[in-house]
Order: C-alpha cells, then structure tokens, then sequence
C-alpha cells in the first residue's frame, strides 16, 4: 500500500487594493468540513477566487471597524459545481447586482444565497473599514 502525502488541492480568495497590492486566503483541502476566516482592509474590496471546491459557503461581511460588530452589509455565496471561480470583482457590484437565487456572472459556480443590504458608498471602501470572510467548505461535497 502506497501512501500519498501530497496536499490535496485547495482553492483561494484574494484580495485587491486599487493599487494591485493583495492579501491572500487559502482553503483547506476539499471535503475536509473545516472553516476559515480573514478579515482585511476594506479598501482591499476586489475580490478574486480560483479553484473553490463545490457546496462551499462563502460569506463577506462588510464593518466599519474592527472592534464594532455590526455587519452594515453582507452577501452570502454557495458554489454550485468543481471547480468554481470568480474573476476580480468589487464587493459593493456584487452586493448592488446580485439578487438571493443569482448566479454571478463574472464568476463560474457561484451563487448568491443570502444578502444584507446597506452596501457601502464607494468613499466607505476606501475608508479603514473591515471585509470578514468567512469560508465553510463541504466535509462531503458532490461527485462527478
């Protein structure tokens, strides 16, 4: 019996700042049911997604600052299908676009399952305000 050591593929969500700087979250291994969490700058609001495993939940809140709670806004996605994507896209465009039941155009898998509205004037964004993105993956996610 052969033992295979080799990671097992995760995906990531990065984050860009209009000056192409980023912060990055990787994933854990598909099918493992973990969750994980990264907070970032709002004015880091570009969101990029590569090779999401399917029945992942992703949530991004929207704060005004680290120690207030209150979420102003929110948009929850699900990923649909293996691998799913989203091209760079604005938090405040896919909160102002997208209705619960949309799948996001500018992406490949997702849809968007739940959103708080109260989206973030564009001045807000720029501002040291808060994103947290909360992601769940699936511990038994559907097969081909």
């Amino acid at each position: 019996m052969v033992s295979d050591n080799t990671p097992k593929q995760s995906g990531s969500i990065i984050f860009w700042r209009g000056d192409n700087s980023s912060t990055g979250l990787n994933l854990p291994a598909e099918g493992s049911g973990e969750s994980v969490k990264k907070t970032v700058v709002a004015n880091h609001s570009v969101i990029e997604m590569s090779d999401i495993p399917s029945a992942s939940t992703i949530i991004l809140n929207y704060r005004t600052a680290p120690n207030d709670p209150t979420v102003r806004s929110s948009i929850t996605l699900r990923t649909t299908h293996k691998p799913a994507s989203l091209d760079r896209t604005e938090y405040s465009y896919l909160l102002n676009t997208y209705a619960v039941g949309d799948f996001v155009s500018s992406g490949l898998g997702l849809m968007v399952i739940a959103k708080k509205d109260g989206p973030p004037s564009q001045a807000d964004v720029n501002a040291d305000h808060q994103i947290d993105c909360y992601v769940t993956l699936s511990s038994s996610p559907p097969s081909a």
